[in-house]
């Protein structure tokens, strides 16, 4: 796309820079600016400079995603511009209050992780490990929700495609006249994107089941066949449905070795599973890791290939068997 520049904005998170994309086709548009940090507003700083503009001169910023490496910087932005913020109406109460947010989060966990096997020492580091890395959001108002089908005219027109999974209110950016995408963290060239578990949208005691809504939501984007992918990390994409199949793949593949875990040790909690599988995770990586297993988890469920019984508040995973003792294949 000639209107667009992709800028790669440090972050203080293992997964590196962040890409920040600036458009210039009908005034100035931001899409996911970074974190809230100093190093991240001198690199966007910087950014604009080439291009002989400046933060004041934001027009709109559009997020993909409610995670702070992408949309922590927003909030300033608009301090200084007044910039209209465009996001899914599923992540707009999150931008608005990312502390409350969290420590929703963080009650509604405590208990669920416990059901699920960990150890209440456990549960207690795993939850509060990310504390400091919430300082690197700010409260950002979304002033326009958008939502599946909506459009964006930013100098092109960016439909707006419902992606949730790896995070609610996950939305990825269409130029169907440039036949590329915007795929935020939905869909990235060198990593597998990890579906979080957090909150459903609108509750503070429901999770979601986000593996399955994720792998429903690459199907939808791999429906649409489009050519090049533009991420949240790494190169632009040039064969969008690559990933795309290789990730889906991915998970077919984890499910059945999850599977073959449950088989191994049942009936097993998802930390016994989640130990099995990663039997070196650090304390910072449980937590996705328990999302990783509890999602996989979930598709067998759905398949109707694992039960769950539940004692003592702990549930734990078996393998369904037919009449005549067989494991079910769903």
């Amino acid at each position: 796309m000639d209107t667009l520049e992709r800028v790669p904005i440090p972050t203080p998170f293992s997964v590196g820079r962040v890409n920040c994309y600036l458009f210039t086709g009908a005034g100035l548009t931001v899409v996911d600016p970074g974190p809230a940090t100093e190093e991240a507003s001198e690199e966007l700083r910087t950014a604009l400079a080439r291009i002989d503009s400046r933060i004041a001169d934001v027009d709109r910023v559009l997020i993909t995603h409610p995670h702070m490496d992408h949309f922590g910087l927003a909030g300033r932005i608009v301090e200084e511009s007044g910039a209209q913020v465009f996001a899914h109406e599923d992540a707009a109460t999150q931008l608005s209050d990312p502390i409350g947010y969290f420590e929703r989060e963080q009650q509604f966990f405590e208990p669920f992780l416990l059901s699920m096997g960990m150890p209440a020492d456990t549960v207690d580091t795993v939850l509060e490990l990310p504390e400091p890395y919430t300082n690197y959001q700010d409260p950002v108002a979304v002033t326009d929700e958008v939502a599946e089908g909506d459009v964006v005219d930013i100098g092109v027109d960016l439909e707006c495609i419902s992606t949730p999974g790896h995070a609610p209110g996950s939305m990825c950016y269409y130029a169907a006249a440039e036949d590329a995408m915007l795929t935020g963290d939905h869909v990235l060239p060198d990593i597998t994107p990890n579906p979080l578990l957090t909150l459903v949208p609108g509750t503070d005691d429901e999770r979601t089941r986000s593996l399955p809504t994720y792998l429903e939501s690459l199907r939808h984007v791999l429906a649409m066949d489009v050519s090049v992918g533009y991420g949240g990390h790494g190169d632009p994409m040039p064969d969008l449905e690559a990933p795309i199949r290789e990730t889906i793949s991915h998970h077919q593949d984890r499910k059945e070795r999850i599977a073959g875990l449950v088989a191994d040790d049942e009936p097993a909690t998802a930390y016994e599973i989640m130990k099995a599988m990663f039997p070196d995770l650090p304390a910072t990586e449980m937590f996705p890791g328990m999302s990783e297993v509890i999602g996989h988890l979930d598709l067998l469920e759905d398949e109707g290939r694992v039960v769950i019984e539940e004692s003592d508040g702990v549930k734990r995973y078996e393998l369904e068997t037919n009449d005549d003792g067989s494991i079910s294949d769903g």
